[in-house]
């Protein structure tokens, strides 16, 4: 048996790629680890990054009326989801409130946000 896997009548061919695959594709820039811990040329400090903005998921109780409408507004197409209708609608609201009522607002979402680094931006 081990005669017919090893005859030396039979040549060795070299194994060729019967797929054409191009040339080679390189990077056009390429960088070390050293620039990641570096910023902008300057070596980034040990420690807590600070960030200006947190993003996390949270939960709103709202009853089925206000969930319909938003289902309703992206289900026409006007937007591509509820959160997106919901989002929206609160940027119109806002929009509309007259300058003293904008500068309030603008206060406590300062303060909310802050809060919400200070709190989840670990």
């Amino acid at each position: 048996m081990s005669g017919l896997l090893n005859n030396p009548n039979l040549k060795k061919q070299p194994k060729t790629d019967p797929l054409d695959r191009g040339q080679d594709i390189k990077p056009k820039n390429t960088f070390t680890t050293d620039d990641l811990k570096s910023n902008n040329g300057k070596p980034s400090k040990p420690g807590k990054s600070v960030a200006d903005s947190v993003t996390f998921y949270a939960n709103v109780r709202i009853n089925n009326h206000i969930k319909n409408k938003a289902e309703a507004l992206s289900g026409i197409g006007l937007y591509k989801s509820q959160k997106d209708a919901i989002d929206n609608a609160l940027d119109y609201l806002i929009d509309s409130l007259d300058a003293e009522d904008k500068r309030k607002f603008t206060f406590q979402l300062d303060i909310l946000e802050s809060r919400d680094v200070r709190t989840r931006g670990k």
